[in-house]
């Protein structure tokens, strides 16, 4: 029983599919070239935004800094002792003081870091109390020595360099 067996030629088969596939392929790549190119533009514009934020900002006067929020404080201190049940508040209070003094007195945004960023920023006074006020401020049940944390922010406004 003879068969025969004919090839055809390579190009006798239609050529769309491969110039179809090879089309998507480069769209595909032109898509994640231009993404990787904005990502990067962005990046460069926002770092130089930064760069002109920390020239705008200028050193204030720290002894007038520092009795503004030493009052700002003494009004918080006022409060929770009219109302000592007020410990989350209070806390909420003093953690957003702080660390809008520590933006005034040092042009570093902090009121947006974590406390380890925080901490990587050298912030050691302020990352302690950022910390203390954590467990009250955050907790089911509020229990924190509110008098106690009101001392030490004191201490930690006054000493400030």
């Amino acid at each position: 029983m003879p068969t025969s067996v004919k090839l055809r030629n390579m190009l006798d088969y239609s050529t769309a599919p491969i110039v179809i596939v090879g089309a998507l392929l480069l769209l595909i790549t032109l898509v994640v070239v231009i993404y990787i190119l904005v990502r990067v533009i962005k990046s460069r514009k926002n770092k130089r935004k930064v760069t002109a934020k920390e020239l705008l900002w200028t050193k204030p006067d720290m002894n007038k800094l520092k009795k503004d929020y030493l009052a700002r404080l003494e009004k918080i201190e006022k409060a929770f002792l009219a109302d000592p049940t007020l410990i989350r508040p209070t806390y909420e209070k003093m953690s957003k003081l702080i660390r809008n003094f520590a933006y005034e007195a040092t042009g570093i945004e902090v009121q947006k870091y974590t406390l380890y960023e925080i901490r990587m920023a050298k912030m050691n006074s302020l990352a302690d109390l950022v910390e203390e006020y954590y467990e009250p401020e955050f907790d089911r049940i509020s229990e924190g020595d509110a008098k106690e944390s009101i001392k030490k922010t004191k201490r930690t406004i006054a000493e400030w360099n």
